[in-house]
């Protein structure tokens, strides 16, 4: 069963974005829908055969870490409304 889900990861990244040689966990995640422990067991195996521009895969999830990207949107602080007479 690992064998197929090894082979659908092989196949999936050299579709992704790759960035200074490497990949995301979370880009594979997302592209073939795999469970992330069982996606965690397959990229920890020895054998996993990788494109010549991926040096390595980033195991450090931001998805399942909950962390957010970028600078927040919108106010910060709510506002006083002003009562009128």
């Amino acid at each position: 069963m690992l064998t197929r889900y090894k082979q659908a990861v092989e196949r999936a990244i050299p579709h992704l974005a790759v960035k200074n040689g490497v990949v995301n966990i979370d880009s594979i995640w997302v592209a073939t829908s795999i469970p992330y422990d069982l996606l965690q067991e397959i990229l920890a195996r020895e054998d996993l055969i990788l494109p010549e521009n991926v040096e390595r895969i980033s195991i450090r999830s931001r998805v399942h870490a909950g962390e957010q990207g970028g600078k927040p949107r919108g106010r910060t602080k709510s506002r006083r409304r002003k009562v009128r007479n």
